[in-house]
C-alpha cells in the first residue's frame, strides 16, 4: 500500500505592517514643522528670483560688454585669489562647476585671450588658471557694469531692514549646499579611483 505524504500547508508570508513607524513619524513632523506655507511660498519666490535674474544679469552684461555672465563669476573668482590664479579644483569648487565643465570653460576664456593655464611651481603635472592683462582689463570694464545691473535687479527691492535677514539666511544656504557640492565630487573623486594591486 503506497503511502501518499502531504506537503504541510505552506505558511502565508507575512504582510508588512501598514503602521507607520516611529521614524517615519519623527520624519513627517520634522516635515511639517519646516515646510510652512511662509517656506513653501520663499522657495517658490526664491526660484523665480534666481532663474530670471540669472537670465537678465547674464543678457545685459553680454550685451553691455559682451562678456557672459559665467565668464565674469570666473574672472571675478581669480582677480581676488593669491597672485590672481587658482587650481582648477580650486576654480571648480568656487564657481560649483564639474570638472569636465569648468574645462570647456576655460579652453573658450583662454581661446579669448582671458586666461592662461600655468604649470605649478615644483609640480609640472597640476596646472593654474591665472587671469591675463587682457581678462584684468576685461574684469574692470565688466564690474561697475554688473554692479549697477545688480543693485538694479537685486539690491532695489530689498529694504534697509530686511537686508541683515535676507544676508543671513541665503550666506546659511549658500554654506549648506557647498558643503554638499563638495561632498559629492570628493565621492565622485572617489569612487572613479583606480584600484590598486592591494585592491585599495
Amino acid at each position: 500500500m503506497s503511502v501518499i505524504s502531504r506537503k504541510a500547508p505552506a505558511r502565508s508570508e507575512r504582510k508588512p505592517s501598514l503602521r507607520p513607524r516611529a521614524k517615519d513619524l519623527e520624519v513627517a513632523e520634522l516635515g511639517r514643522k519646516l515646510l510652512t506655507l511662509p517656506r513653501l511660498n520663499a522657495w517658490g519666490a526664491f526660484l523665480t528670483a534666481h532663474k530670471a535674474l540669472e537670465t537678465i544679469l547674464s543678457r545685459e552684461l553680454e550685451s553691455a560688454c559682451e562678456l557672459p555672465l559665467t565668464w565674469f563669476d570666473a574672472l571675478a573668482q581669480l582677480r581676488m585669489a593669491p597672485a590672481q590664479r587658482l587650481t582648477m579644483t580650486h576654480l571648480a569648487t568656487a564657481l560649483l562647476f564639474s570638472k569636465s565643465g569648468l574645462t570647456r570653460l576655460i579652453d573658450r576664456m583662454e581661446e579669448a585671450g582671458l586666461v592662461q593655464r600655468l604649470a605649478r611651481p615644483g609640480d609640472r603635472r597640476s596646472l593654474h588658471i591665472a587671469l591675463t592683462d587682457s581678462g584684468e582689463q576685461k574684469f574692470r570694464k565688466a564690474l561697475p557694469i554688473h554692479l549697477d545691473h545688480v543693485k538694479r535687479h537685486f539690491a532695489a527691492h530689498i529694504e534697509d531692514d530686511e537686508a541683515a535677514a535676507v544676508e543671513s539666511a541665503l550666506v546659511r544656504m549658500a554654506n549648506a549646499v557647498r558643503r554638499e557640492s563638495s561632498l559629492i565630487q570628493l565621492g565622485g573623486q572617489r569612487g572613479n579611483r583606480t584600484p590598486t594591486a592591494k585592491g585599495g
